[in-house]
């Protein structure tokens, strides 16, 4: 019996939860994704029909969630695995962010995303057995960089809850995954913070030396939202996934290096050389 996958945030084909809805077809998966856009939903099932299918699903609405749940135990008779794939990022530093835009962004990273595992947790425990995997980032195990604390906080908590649960959910034979791509080529939406207007913003080109830095590889590569899934497939098709997975060798060495650094001292070292002059900025 082909093992069933519940994945969300797979509206845009250049996206990481695309890519992973096909491969996991391919490798023989039954994938239910979930989507805001149905734009690219005959592109998303092109050649995969029988083994795809596509629901709306909307990390605010947990009624949304709740249907989304219910069609597929309907349509399958059970949930096997949760690729908790859906969330935006929130572009900005901590002066330049209003805090409502960071309470949205964690109202959709992380407490919708908590919400979903919440209505999945039951059918796991039901059939006495799942996977949830948590669509993270390298940068979540480390020092954040700057101009994207607040969409890594998000990530932060996403894993420090799941690291419990990971513990909680144990005796029904749930396991969970944090998985921990470096920086990837998509289209992941973004929310840029503006509480701060050009002229009193004390460094408004943050952001730009942000993506700079990762264009000029002082950051893990850039991988393709095609490597990714197909690091998220292996994950999925493990016997024994770990409750931290990274998407290839760079994520690895990245998040070992600061694993290593327990002081943070030679990550912030390296973070200051890079961005603490402020040079490019406005003063």
């Amino acid at each position: 019996m082909a093992r069933v996958v519940l994945i969300t945030g797979c509206s845009s084909p250049q996206g990481i939860g695309f890519s992973s809805v096909r491969a996991l077809a391919q490798a023989g998966f039954k994938v239910h994704a979930t989507v805001r856009d149905r734009s690219h939903v005959s592109a998303l099932r092109d050649g995969l029909e029988d083994l795809v299918d596509v629901h709306d699903l909307d990390l605010l609405d947990e009624a949304s969630m709740r249907t989304t749940v219910d069609a597929v135990v309907t349509a399958d008779g059970r949930l096997d695995v949760l690729v908790n794939n859906a969330g935006y990022g929130l572009i900005g530093g901590v002066e330049q962010v209003r805090v409502e835009q960071s309470r949205a962004n964690f109202e959709a990273n992380f407490f919708g995303t908590v919400a979903l595992i919440q209505f999945v947790l039951p059918v796991m425990r039901r059939h006495h057995g799942g996977h949830i995997v948590n669509v993270s980032t390298i940068f979540a195990a480390g020092l954040s960089p700057p101009a994207i604390g607040f969409y890594i906080a998000t990530k932060a908590a996403l894993e420090a809850v799941s690291q419990s649960l990971a513990i909680e959910a144990a005796p029904w034979e749930i396991r969970v995954t944090n998985f921990q791509p470096g920086p990837v080529m998509t289209e992941l939406s973004r929310e840029w913070g503006d509480r701060l207007s050009a002229g009193e913003d004390p460094r408004p080109t943050l952001s730009d030396e942000l993506y700079d830095w990762i264009a000029r590889g002082d950051a893990p590569a850039p991988q393709s939202p095609a490597e990714v899934a197909e690091a998220l497939c292996a994950i999925i098709r493990s016997r024994s996934p770990g409750l931290a997975a990274q998407s290839g060798q760079a994520a690895q060495a990245y998040v070992d290096a600061a694993l290593r650094d327990h002081a943070r001292a030679a990550e912030l070292a390296a973070l200051l050389a890079e961005f603490g002059t402020g040079e490019r900025s406005v003063s």
